[in-house]
């Protein structure tokens, strides 16, 4: 996936070198509408903010600045009309960012105005979205009578585009009608690749005959394949809405909003009721900051959606970034308890009561998804251990610990965690220093590996031996406070007082109220016995 990142990282770029080239003299003349956009907008109420910045716009139609800010708020809140105004004030002006053309497309398809869309398609060229041209070159075509996968055949697909090429060419052969070897070859080939949602997607257009591509899926692939019925009709409307939201998928989560929103909206200016794009949209209006709306567009999901538990699952996400715990714990629980509850579902619910310092109640959640199917999962015999730990039940939490470092004798977490641990709780010092040597040799770069190993050899009365780690680790990560305060107490232990201080200041920066306490009592009286 890193080449999409990078891809879609250099559009970002290119946007956001679009948006500085915009006159920064520009003024609205109602300036009051556009003050108030611009608090909307920073408050995350996007759809306020649109509407100021559409008001905004109507009284400086020509004004770059306000279109930009206005295009962006209204793919948000959904104003379709607002964007499209939006984009011709700034493709007049010679400033349109690249997505624009996406959406152009989008929005003239949904119209079925092909030449117009056709016409969206070429402004790609040279922009971080060319590697798509060929895909929709090849539906165009298709959709003006031609044989659309022989030009995709035709054209040179770089490895970006053959990420999606695959689904689209099995696409346009069942829109060709062809239900010969070359099309079930394919999409029996596609759906062995581990793409629920390629799945989905090719199941549904062949109708009854596509329980096959979903069989083994999990709950929500049998509740898709409970609804198949008749074939959906592949147009050039659902294959791209696909497109698009695959890609915003696979974006989702890497602090990439901005195009998320784009691609997943248009997903559904395609096709309305494509509701993973939809589930995929509320993630990245979060992400922009917009919380309320976020609910406001899974609350669109229907309850008996086969997606509503995708939709439920990200409302407990957003629920937790904005502080609104209790609700998040409600609706995780009620996940994680009903009989359909997937093993993801019940640990995510025990990692939520574990953030929230409910450690005896975690445990007894990771118990019952490592009883769900999880026995061999590393990360929930790690997370159990940690939480059993953190509730005062060592006897309980050491044979976790020692079952995850097991089985993943090659990941430097479990068996820095199990090292930690045993040192903390006056357990075996030479299997602790085995298990944190071995963290180290695993992950050299890794500075909470470093400092573990550090302040081990400090404990052990190897302060000298523990120092240059423990440096290392303030170096990887500067403003560490665990790191910063070992670092400090070694450095008092060797007469280095000076530098000791300086240490604790750094830890002091970020330190939990906790924590600085104790802190500041070191930077006034040095290390004491009760320090």
């Amino acid at each position: 996936m890193a080449p999409i990142i990078r891809t879609c990282s250099t559009g970002i770029a290119l946007l956001l070198a679009a948006f500085h080239a915009v006159p920064a003299a520009a003024q609205p003349a109602d300036l009051a509408d556009y003050v108030r956009a611009r608090a909307a907008d920073a408050a995350g109420a996007a759809t306020l903010a649109a509407q100021g910045y559409g008001r905004a716009l109507a009284a400086t139609p020509d004004d770059p600045v306000i279109a930009l800010r206005a295009y962006r708020q209204a793919l948000m809140a959904g104003d379709v009309a607002l964007a499209s105004r939006a984009t011709a004030v700034m493709e007049k002006a010679g400033v349109a960012p690249p997505d624009a053309a996406l959406f152009d497309m989008a929005v003239a398809l949904a119209a079925g105005d092909q030449p117009h869309a056709a016409d969206a398609v070429k402004r790609l060229k040279g922009t971080p979205f060319d590697f798509l041209m060929p895909v929709l070159t090849a539906w165009l075509a298709q959709a003006r009578g031609l044989d659309g996968v022989a030009v995709l055949d035709g054209l040179e697909l770089g490895a970006l585009a053959r990420r999606y090429a695959g689904t689209q060419r099995a696409l346009m052969l069942m829109a060709q009608g062809k239900g010969d070897s070359a099309a079930v070859g394919a999409i029996a080939a596609l759906a062995g690749d581990g793409d629920a949602d390629a799945r989905i997607d090719l199941a549904v257009v062949r109708g009854r005959e596509g329980h096959a591509l979903l069989a083994g899926g999990g709950p929500e692939l049998e509740a898709v394949a409970r609804r198949l019925d008749a074939p959906q009709p592949v147009t050039i409307r659902y294959s791209l809405s696909r497109l698009f939201r695959a890609m915003a998928s696979d974006l989702a989560g890497d602090r990439l909003a901005t195009l998320t929103i784009v691609l997943s909206r248009c997903a559904l200016i395609l096709d309305p009721g494509e509701e993973r794009a939809r589930i995929v949209l509320a993630q990245a209006v979060d992400g922009a900051g917009a919380a309320d709306l976020a609910l406001q567009t899974l609350a669109v999901i229907p309850k008996d959606s086969p997606f509503a538990r995708r939709a439920a699952g990200v409302r407990v996400t957003v629920l937790q970034d904005r502080g609104r715990t209790d609700a998040a714990l409600a609706d995780a629980r009620a996940l994680a308890e009903d009989r359909r509850a997937t093993v993801l579902e019940v640990e995510r619910y025990a990692q939520l009561l574990g953030d929230t310092g409910r450690y005896d109640a975690a445990a007894r959640v990771y118990a019952d998804a490592l009883r769900r199917g999880g026995e061999g999962d590393a990360d929930l015999h790690l997370d159990r251990g940690v939480a059993l730990e953190r509730a005062g039940r060592w006897d309980q939490a050491l044979p976790e610990l020692r079952r995850a470092a097991d089985l993943a004798p090659n990941r430097a977490e479990p068996l820095r965690t199990l090292g930690v641990a045993l040192i903390a709780h006056g357990g075996d010092g030479v299997e602790a220093l085995r298990l944190l040597e071995r963290a180290r040799r695993l992950a050299p770069e890794d500075a909470e590996v470093a400092d573990a190993l550090g302040w081990a050899y400090v404990q052990q009365g190897e302060t000298a031996r523990g120092v240059p780690l423990l440096e290392a680790a303030t170096r990887s990560d500067p403003a560490g406070t665990v790191a910063n305060e070992h670092l400090g107490d070694a450095y008092w232990r060797l007469g280095r007082t000076f530098e000791a201080r300086y240490a604790w200041q750094a830890a002091a920066l970020h330190a939990a109220p906790v924590d600085a306490a104790r802190i500041a009592r070191k930077l006034d009286e040095g290390l004491t016995g009760t320090s």
